[in-house]
């Protein structure tokens, strides 16, 4: 008999317009192909039904609980009183605890997407759950602090010490706990003591086209950052990057263009368009046309966690993409020869202009990282271990 899981999202997959929805999207995927899967979606606005469809073509059922969003910054209020990190009362909602508490035992299986729907389910111990971490949220915290202002610097040092003091909570209390990056594993084994077992790897994969698709486009003197535009990460990249970077590049070559690509641009990032030689796209049907546009593909992250789609699209795309340590400590890639890591700003600056124009080196680049892309971060691969675990639990629990 097919087994059946429920997943319980904290975010609606589709649109594909972010990493974390084209991850939660492939696995809701990957794993309908083997059991009957049913998707409960919360959501920060309302869900189009053309998109509830989308789901609806790979899933045995969708499960909609779109809220307004001034509901789920009241929410966060409550949370300033507890323990608990903020995210987790972000998106907690007694209409969506009800609906599980009455059909959670329906399942073989309950498979968590993020920290954030824990809550729901820290009572559930009659079936196996297991979690996708998708990253270690307190090393986003423990980061952001470095360079955060105003309000923010209270904020932070406090949901970093709630973050991982909760995320060694989960890693004891379900099964079988997901995360993309060897990184972010680490981090977490140092200050749990849970089985090295119980903390898998579950990297992100390309879409399998992007492996397949050949460059329509002749290069333009293209710097391109590639992101949802409204998340911390990204957001403090580009300032830092057009701030601090791009006027020492322009000072060499006036001739080259940096263009942000990218849903829900914020307001800090929509005042850059109006500098000399830079480009704010907001949503783009086909964002992989500036990709292939470009000569360069960075991703000047000062603080992330987890494996970042930004560099392993560009890669996928044989493109070069320019990036900070930070950036790349999830992928399995070595630099000078799958991408290039700098970190001061006159060094970032220095290897873009010299890859500007060179372009063998730019070539020879690209090829090497669509082969790692290909060895590493597909899907089909990535499926083979998430598969392997799943079953590992359901046999387990159907031993006990």
């Amino acid at each position: 008999m097919i087994k059946k899981i429920l997943m319980v999202s904290y975010r609606f997959p589709y649109p594909l317009i972010d990493g974390s929805r084209i991850r939660i999207y492939n696995i809701g995927k990957i794993l309908a192909e083997k059991y009957q899967v049913d998707l409960l979606a919360i959501n920060e606005g309302n869900i189009a039904n053309e998109d509830i469809k989308e789901m609806g073509k790979i899933l045995n059922k969708v499960i909609p609980f779109p809220f307004n969003p001034i509901w789920f910054k009241i929410n966060t209020l409550k949370g300033l009183f507890s323990k608990d990190s903020l995210q987790i009362y972000y998106h907690y909602f007694n209409k969506v605890q009800k609906w599980i508490d009455q059909h959670y035992r329906e399942y073989d299986l309950i498979f968590c997407v993020h920290i954030r729907v824990t809550k729901y389910l820290r009572k559930a111990n009659s079936i196996p759950k297991v979690i996708d971490f998708i990253d270690a949220t307190s090393i986003n915290y423990q980061e952001a602090q470095k360079n955060s202002k105003g309000l923010w610097r209270l904020i932070y040092p406090i949901e970093n010490k709630r973050a991982l003091s909760y995320e060694i909570k989960m890693l004891k209390e379900f099964d079988k706990v997901f995360i993309t990056s060897p990184f972010d594993r680490n981090h977490l084994l140092s200050n749990a003591n849970i089985p090295d077992n119980k903390l898998i790897v579950i990297p992100n994969g390309v879409r399998e086209e992007l492996l397949f698709r050949e460059n329509r486009f002749k290069e333009e003197n293209w710097i391109v950052f590639l992101g949802k535009m409204n998340t911390a990460p990204n957001i403090d990249a580009v300032i830092f990057f057009a701030n601090k970077i791009f006027p020492l590049i322009i000072k060499n070559r006036n001739d080259i263009k940096f263009i942000i690509v990218g849903s829900s641009p914020s307001k800090e990032v929509l005042k850059l368009s109006k500098r000399n030689n830079i480009e704010v796209t907001g949503f783009v049907e086909d964002p992989y046309e500036y990709l292939e546009k470009a000569k360069i593909i960075i991703a000047p992250l000062r603080f992330s966690a987890g494996i970042q789609n930004k560099i392993l699209e560009p890669m996928a795309l044989r493109k070069v993409v320019v990036t900070t340590s930070k950036g790349v400590r999830g992928i399995s890639g070595e630099d000078k020869k799958h991408f290039i890591v700098a970190d001061g700003k006159q060094e970032i600056a220095k290897k873009i202009l010299d890859l500007i124009s060179n372009e063998p080196k730019r070539k020879e680049i690209g090829n090497n990282a669509r082969e790692l892309i290909k060895q590493k971060y597909r899907w089909d691969i990535i499926s083979k271990d998430l598969y392997k675990e799943i079953d590992n639990v359901l046999e387990i629990n159907y031993k006990k």
